[in-house]
């Protein structure tokens, strides 16, 4: 008898009738439900847009759609990037949209005094991550809770970008404005789209946060951190929980600065008053997003979805020539709804 005879002779198990497979469990895992939600609720704005607002000559789903929302929305994109990371640790930031001032401010003043364009951009970067390394340091080794550490940063930054100056600097020099302005065009008319190099900038952090976040030692330590037990099960896998409780708002910190920048060239100016209410802003976008608020779930790539889905709001209901106000109250109750959805699968899971 052959080994083909034998292995025929053997009996093979079988999947019970209706049992999903293992790929399909993975995906309606209850931790992909709420970025699933993002999504769908975007395709659902999506297709209410082409419905109402596309013409015979244009349609509302378009490259330039998208090229629009991304040139627009590429600061806030970086900004939640960088509070991704702190939300899954289990932490919170309130300092990012303080810092956007101050290093708009920053930027201003200094290429005003002259100082050469590259200088500029990295002091700007630095001047983030100086801020978040200092939260980084009051809650690691202080043991003051994030959203008190956090604060304080605020209003240390707010309080420099007011000492700076509390008049709105417009930024004149050839450089930075060749940078701001720089772009490429793609298509003709009426459909044509562009990508800036802020967009560029927006991309290559996303890549960056992806790769850190998913797939190296350090983004595990991040989604240990938040797993509720203060770090006590990522020490005990040979991570280090401390250092990383700190180097996340160091990522957040240092994507605050480039924010900053990134703000700035939307703006092509420094003005002490930028930034008011971004961090909840960027803290909206990440939750919308899929991010627990508890720590330990969320994705860069949901982070992505929640930005999308925050500026095509703003569209949306500027199509429909509604007051600014509105744009809050809808956003407002999209993020509500996301939290209950939170609230009932963290239930279901306990």
């Amino acid at each position: 008898m052959t080994a083909q005879t034998v292995s025929e002779k053997l009996p093979t198990k079988k999947r019970p009738a209706g049992a999903p497979d293992a790929r399909w469990k993975r995906l309606l895992d209850r931790r992909y439900l709420p970025t699933a939600g993002t999504v769908a609720t975007l395709l659902l704005l999506l297709v209410v847009g082409q419905l109402r607002y596309s013409t015979d000559d244009r349609s509302f789903i378009s490259m330039r759609l998208f090229s629009n929302l991304f040139i627009d929305n590429s600061y806030l994109l970086v900004l939640a990037i960088g509070m991704t990371f702190v939300i899954i640790s289990g932490g919170i930031d309130l300092s990012v949209g303080g810092v956007v001032a101050l290093v708009g401010l920053v930027v201003a003043k200094l290429l005003l005094n002259g100082v050469p364009l590259p200088v500029v951009l990295v002091v700007g970067v630095l001047v983030g991550t100086a801020i978040g390394s200092l939260i980084g340091v009051m809650v690691q080794y202080f043991r003051i809770q994030p959203f008190i550490a956090s604060l304080a940063g605020l209003f240390l930054a707010r309080g420099l970008a007011n000492m700076i100056g509390t008049t709105s600097i417009g930024i004149k020099d050839p450089g930075f404005e060749k940078l701001a302005s720089w772009k490429i065009k793609f298509g003709e008319r009426p459909d044509i789209w562009y990508v800036n190099l802020s967009m560029i900038i927006a991309a290559v952090v996303l890549l960056a946060a992806v790769y850190l976040l998913h797939y190296t030692r350090f983004g595990r330590t991040v989604y240990g951190l938040g797993a509720g037990d203060g770090g006590q099960a990522a020490g005990l896998m040979g991570l280090r929980p401390g250092a990383t409780k700190m180097w996340v708002y160091v990522v957040s910190g240092t994507c605050a600065g480039i924010g900053g920048i990134l703000f700035a060239f939307y703006t092509k100016s420094g003005y002490n008053l930028s930034g008011v209410g971004m961090e909840l802003d960027a803290i909206a976008s990440v939750v919308i997003g899929g991010a627990l608020l508890t720590g330990g779930v969320g994705y860069v790539l949901g982070t992505f979805a929640g930005v999308t889905l925050y500026g095509l709001i703003l569209v949306v209901c500027n199509r429909e020539g509604l007051e600014p106000w509105w744009n809050r109250i809808l956003i407002g109750a999209i993020l509500l709804g996301f939290v209950l959805l939170q609230r009932v699968l963290v239930a279901r899971r306990n």
